[in-house]
């Protein structure tokens, strides 16, 4: 049997770990935006500008998930508007800002700069919640989804 509040209660514990993510890359960003090879780099300012695009997205998502929960409304329609608005809009900005970032990587003189293999290895750990996060979205989706009314 789907229970739906679990399901609910597991996507907000991921958007909770995504939200650890972000916080923790946030204070690399900050702390590579200090070094002037980086802060000068167009690629690396690509990336955090997409990646705080990503932030925004990824924080209006989770209040939707936890207005859903608050209420208790598990409505189809609520779960598709999140889903399409928030969520993959989110992805979408987090792809951009790792194309970036992988642009950042090529270059020699920041290919080993500490920050960014901090930013590298903590973006890839939030692409892998954000798929789940989406999967769970989509999960809850097909259960949810209403049953077509037969004509008589």
């Amino acid at each position: 049997m789907f229970n739906r509040t679990e399901a609910v209660n597991n996507l907000l514990a991921l958007m909770r770990l995504q939200n650890s993510y972000i916080h923790e890359l946030n204070k690399l960003i900050y702390a590579a935006a200090t070094d002037l090879t980086l802060a000068n780099n167009h690629e690396f300012t690509m990336f955090v500008d997409n990646f705080f695009e990503f932030a925004h997205y990824h924080y209006n998502s989770e209040g939707y998930s936890q207005a859903a929960q608050l209420v208790q409304i598990y409505h189809y329609i609520l779960l598709e508007r999140l889903l399409d608005s928030q969520v993959l809009v989110a992805a979408e900005q987090m792809e951009l800002a790792i194309g970036h970032l992988e642009m950042v990587v090529r270059e020699m003189q920041a290919r080993f700069h500490p920050q960014i293999i901090l930013l590298n290895q903590g973006i890839l750990l939030m692409e892998e919640t954000q798929l789940k996060i989406i999967e769970s979205l989509e999960e809850l989706l097909e259960r949810s989804q209403p049953v077509p009314k037969l004509q008589n």
